[in-house]
């Protein structure tokens, strides 16, 4: 993952990046900061980003750019979270840094966030833990704009079509290196279809904050994306959801080499705006 972060998005300047530390269940829980340049009229609207890597890799500095990037154009506040790694902290440690995470956002001070504008996101596996997060939201009373959920992994049975047909590794993601990684994150018993590991089963998705849905045409994870999107249209959720044509997992990570880079990022930030200042 450091390897793939120099294809993406170019850096921006911003009107300040901090990292703060924030109570989490298991202790201390770092998240990253980021203020737009553009001045914001306080309290200013937050999304908290859960970043991608198969719950065993990634981390703040290799989405740096991206949610730099975003913040601008979605005028908005961004704090992505520094959630526990498997295998040495195994599930349901990362699902807990979360929740730990957005409660503090609507809660907070520090930061002069608008606890009535939040919505929840994330790309590949930090879009099972946005998932997660808003089905969680919606059963705790926690109100949310939106939840963005770029490429997201959603079945821990990785058994849909399209990862039997498009899981070889040719397209960036291979199957059994991702049952791997589903073996190190997942404890031995685990039910790998209970909702809280694999969102798209869950079966009363009623109430749902709305979803922006962003799937790959080549990206293994595609089907169960457009499955989870079918399935909240179906609960009278609205959902923006859009398959991109020709384009393989990782589009946040590879946006500055790829012609889609740019429009993905203006489809993110204009869903955000929408909901934030529609």
């Amino acid at each position: 993952m450091d390897a793939v972060a120099q294809f993406g998005f170019p850096h921006e300047p911003l009107r300040m990046t901090k990292d703060l530390v924030i109570p989490g269940i298991a202790g201390p829980l770092t998240v990253r900061l980021y203020v737009p340049l553009q001045e914001l009229a306080r309290p200013a609207p937050a999304l908290l980003y859960c970043h991608g890597g198969g719950f065993v890799a990634g981390g703040l500095d290799i989405y740096d750019t991206a949610l730099g990037a975003l913040a601008n154009r979605a005028g908005c506040l961004i704090v992505s979270v520094a959630y526990r790694l498997a295998p040495e902290h195994p599930y349901p440690a990362a699902n807990e840094d979360v929740w730990a995470a957005l409660k503090w956002l609507s809660r907070t001070t520090e930061i002069n966030a608008d606890p009535r504008r939040i919505a929840v996101g994330g790309d590949s596996a930090g879009g099972l833990l946005a998932a997660w997060v808003a089905q969680k939201a919606r059963s705790d009373g926690l109100p949310l704009r939106l939840q963005a959920l770029l490429y997201p992994n959603l079945d821990a049975t990785a058994s849909s079509k399209s990862w039997h047909e498009l899981g070889t590794g040719a397209y960036g993601l291979g199957r059994d290196e991702m049952l791997d990684w589903y073996g190190a994150y997942l404890p031995s018993g685990v039910d790998r279809t209970d909702p809280k590991v694999s969102p798209v089963y869950a079966t009363d998705l009623a109430g749902s904050a709305p979803a922006l849905i962003i799937t790959a045409e080549f990206d293994p994870l595609r089907d169960e994306g457009n499955e989870y999107a079918a399935k909240l249209r179906a609960a009278d959720v609205p959902v923006n959801h859009y398959c991109w044509p020709g384009m393989i997992h990782g589009l946040i990570s590879l946006g500055g080499v790829l012609d889609a880079g740019g429009p993905f990022l203006d489809r993110v930030s204009n869903g955000l705006r929408s909901a934030f200042y529609g």
